[in-house]
């Protein structure tokens, strides 16, 4: 039985080995041919895509339910996905999973809210946007700020559903900190707070004040020493830079990646490849941005900004491409409607140059790579966490619908 006979329901696939075949099968460069993919205690231990091997598989016809064969105490769940394609789950390297919407809500700053109470709300209010980029077919994010580490622990705990979590917890703003040793003591604040990234916003955004999205409050020196601190640490750093002297600096001071760029250079995409520096543009959030402006649910100010990104950013992807820059996938998604919708970034980065494959490898083995996530491609030797789809992702309009996600998998069970 495929899973679309199912009608979605969960595989039972917590055996030690699962035998995925008869799916299109995305490979390393992002095509897909067909094979069948052996997993053994969630890791993939081979995918043979010769021609004996599926007619072998093809010859012993369609599992009945999905079946369970129990051999010499070993439990083997065979899968028919006929029809199929199966690409590794989706990473997104840039997402806001502890908020709900982008404007202020009132966090209780008095506080006279128990904070063990505070804390089961707070994991109340991010667990519907969890599961929803689960069921989208994202099994790991990197939370650019506003979730804390409880919330990394209740998924990895069982307690939440939803994809594999790094976080930042909060950021590094000048607002907090100032000079080198103050950034120093911001850092070492967050990595005890549980981050596993450090997220310096070396310019402003989209929400900010005017003329505040081409200036820098940090130069190279104070960028260096959070690099430094976080080095030391076990962590990495993240930049929030739009262009300008943000981005030289960022780059110069060895970060593993800058978030947005949309008015990155020649010259600074030239660096950025030289030193290894990844692109993570989210290109999706300005166009809904513009589109909520217009729509009244924020600032008319926002609305230009915005469009003025849109138009942009494209033309920095282009020159990172050409460079040879490596790009990821980030959403940069924060509201209750957005979260569960992360894929209509991987249309964005195709038709902004990538195309289909590129995309698929940008949103996949790129980003488990920038995370070092032990997952991105359907090979021997990493851990399956992969998604199954109905329609062939090489066009990628057909991961703006939702519906197009069959089944999910994390480290071999399925648990969409």
């Amino acid at each position: 039985m495929s899973p679309r006979e199912q009608d979605r329901r969960p595989l039972d696939a917590d055996g030690p080995t699962l035998v995925v075949h008869g799916a299109q099968v995305m490979d390393a460069a992002g095509g897909f041919s067909p094979a069948t993919v052996t997993v053994v205690d969630g890791v993939v231990a081979s995918v043979d895509r010769s021609p004996q091997g599926l007619v072998q598989n093809l010859e012993q016809g369609p599992a009945p339910s999905p079946s369970s064969a129990a051999s010499g105490g070993q439990v083997t769940s065979t899968l028919d996905a006929s029809g199929l394609w199966l690409v590794p789950g989706v990473v997104d390297c840039h997402t806001h999973l502890g908020w709900t919407t982008f404007l202020p809500v009132d966090d209780d700053a008095s506080g006279s809210v128990d904070p063990a109470e505070r804390a089961r709300a707070r994991l109340e209010q991010v667990a519907p946007g969890l599961a929803a980029t689960l069921r989208a077919g994202v099994t790991s994010v990197r939370d650019a700020g506003g979730a804390e580490a409880a919330v990394r622990e209740g998924v990895a705990s069982g307690g939440l559903r939803g994809p594999r979590v790094q976080t930042a917890v909060a950021t590094v703003t000048d607002e907090l900190a100032r000079d080198p040793e103050g950034l120093r003591a911001r850092v070492r604040g967050l990595v005890d707070a549980g981050a596993d990234w450090i997220k310096v916003v070396a310019t402003g955004g989209v929400m900010a004040p005017d003329g505040s999205e081409d200036e820098s409050p940090f130069d190279e020196r104070d960028l260096r020493a959070v690099v430094d601190e976080a080095a030391g640490l076990g962590v990495r750093v993240m930049v929030h830079a739009w262009g300008g002297d943000a981005l030289t600096h960022a780059i110069t001071a060895g970060v593993a990646s800058v978030e947005h760029g949309m008015f990155l250079t020649e010259r600074q995409a030239a660096a950025g490849a030289e030193q290894g520096v990844v692109l993570v543009p989210t290109l999706a959030i300005y166009s809904e941005v513009a589109e909520m402006a217009r729509r009244g649910e924020l600032p008319e100010r926002v609305r230009g900004r915005a469009e003025r990104v849109v138009e942009a950013h494209p033309r920095a992807v282009g020159r990172a491409l050409e460079a040879g820059m490596v790009l990821a996938l980030g959403s940069d998604f924060g509201t209750t409607e957005q979260h569960g919708r992360n894929l209509v970034e991987v249309n964005h980065l195709a038709r902004a140059g990538l195309g289909g494959a590129g995309a698929l490898v940008a949103a996949t083995q790129a980003g488990a790579r920038l995370l070092g996530d032990g997952t991105g491609v359907i090979e021997p030797g990493q851990r399956f966490d992969a998604v199954l789809l109905s329609r062939d992702p090489s066009d990628t309009a057909v991961l703006r619908d939702p519906g197009t996600v069959v089944q999910v998998f994390l480290a071999g069970s399925a648990v969409v």
